[in-house]
Parts: C-alpha cells; sequence; structure tokens
C-alpha cells in the first residue's frame, strides 16, 4: 500500500491534541517541547519496519519515487510567519521573440 509510511504522519495531525496530551511520553518534561513527536517516531519506525518486512524489492523501488505532500501540516514557526507578506517585483523583462513579433509597415 501507497499510503501506509503516511498514516501516522496523518493520524499524528488529526489527533494532535490527544496524541501530545495523552501518548506523549515526554509530557512530563516540557522543555523538550515533545508534543506527541516521540509517538510519532516510534509510529513511524513500526510502520517503516512492517513495510520492509513485507514488500518485494520492486515495490519498494516504486513506493521510493512517489512523491507525497501534505501541506495541511504547520508548524508553529509557519503560524507567526503567516501575517507576513513579502512582494517580489521584477523590473526587468525582456521578450525572446521580439523581432518576430513586428507590427505591419503600412
Amino acid at each position: 500500500m501507497v499510503l501506509r509510511p503516511v498514516m501516522p504522519l496523518v493520524e499524528y495531525v488529526v489527533n494532535y491534541d490527544y496524541i501530545s496530551d495523552v501518548l506523549c511520553i515526554n509530557k512530563k518534561k516540557p522543555e523538550l517541547h515533545c508534543n506527541g513527536k516521540c509517538y510519532l517516531g516510534k509510529e513511524l519506525a513500526k510502520s517503516s519496519s512492517e513495510d520492509s518486512k513485507s514488500k518485494n524489492p520492486a515495490q519498494k523501488i516504486i513506493d521510493c519515487y512517489i512523491p507525497v505532500e501534505i501541506s495541511v501540516v504547520k508548524t508553529v514557526g509557519q503560524r507567526l510567519l503567516s501575517g507576513l507578506t513579502f512582494t517580489h517585483t521584477t523590473d526587468y523583462s525582456y521578450l525572446y521573440l521580439k523581432h518576430i513579433f513586428r507590427p505591419p509597415i503600412v
């Protein structure tokens, strides 16, 4: 299954509050800022070990080349920077086909 490695990440994002409050091993050490990442690491390790046992070599190669995007996950740093806007202006432009597209000569 292609989505098997992604499932622990999706579960972490969906159940973030429950995992960080209940299942986190380091909740007694707030200076670590773990927020359930220890649980996520265990689940990812378990998922990868199950995948390596159950797959044939061809399936492993196919899974390596399938891009996976998770755009829902936002970190605290991204939340802080979301209010800032940066503008980029391009003052230089070049028309590559200028010599071809000329107005007709009357």
